[in-house]
């Protein structure tokens, strides 16, 4: 059992997946918001690679992949990140990418390399299973697969079937970001995904308050991701990101009740 699926199992009430980008802004920086994530409430972490064409991001994050690069942070950052993660917790830690670091770096060792730093599970947005056979082949990671409203039903059962954790469901069309609330067709998406798969399902895209994370619950969901949020107050921070960070994390923790 992976920590990702004991997390689930574990579980009395929905999940709070953060996420952030490794190195934003410094790699120093970046620990002290991913131990401020952890000590607020996160019950996971998503990490995320900078990456130069980050196309399904929004401007906000990415304008977090524009500063962790500036500072030099690149695939050996978040190794480091995710080794001095695991030194001191067992929180489960979420890879996600796109396609062409793991290409640049060589698919496979990229994946023994991230195992090896502590990672449980691997999302690359861009990589379909059609194209990222070493990545459902090997058993290192959890593959996860994102789930886009436009996504037909039989495509929903493949990727249920070879993913590994839970599921990724994006809640709107579009990018990235914080949204006031969440479409009224959640519901109605998420149970449909779920007579299909036996996987947990994450909302993600759009969760940056108690009540779009309320709005997800009540829809369904069995994990809410926020990224968005969790990067504008690393931008607007002034002082320690990392207590603006956690007041956003204790924030939408706060929107999480048992469905």
């Amino acid at each position: 059992m992976t920590r990702i699926t004991d997390a689930f199992g574990r579980r009395s009430q929905p999940l709070l997946i953060a996420c952030t980008i490794a190195g934003d802004p410094t790699p120093e920086a970046s620990l002290a918001v991913i131990r401020a994530m952890i000590t607020a409430g996160a019950d996971m972490i998503e990490l995320i690679v900078p990456f130069t064409n980050p196309v399904a991001d929004g401007p906000v994050i990415r304008r977090g992949h524009e500063r962790a690069i500036r500072s030099g942070n690149g695939i050996g950052t978040v190794f480091s990140l995710i080794e001095a993660v695991r030194r001191e917790s067992e929180v489960p830690i979420i890879l996600m990418t796109y396609a062409n670091p793991v290409i640049a770096r060589g698919e496979d060792r990229f994946l023994l390399d991230a195992a090896e730093a502590g990672a449980d599970g691997i999302l690359v947005v861009d990589m379909p299973p059609e194209e990222g056979r070493s990545l459902i082949a090997q058993e290192r990671l959890d593959p996860i697969f994102i789930i886009a409203p436009s996504t037909p039903t039989m495509r929903m059962k493949e990727f249920g079937t070879l993913g590994k954790g839970f599921l990724y469901l994006v809640s709107a069309p579009g990018v990235t970001g914080r949204r006031d609330h969440l479409p009224t067709d959640l519901c109605p998406r998420i149970e449909a995904l779920k007579a299909v798969t036996d996987l947990p399902v994450a909302v993600g895209f759009g969760i940056g308050s108690a009540g779009t994370a309320e709005e997800a619950v009540s829809a369904g969901a069995d994990a809410v991701i926020a990224g968005s949020a969790i990067t504008a107050a690393i931008e607007a921070s002034s002082g320690d990101p990392g207590e603006d960070v956690a007041a956003v994390v204790r924030a939408i923790r706060a929107g999480i009740r048992p469905s």
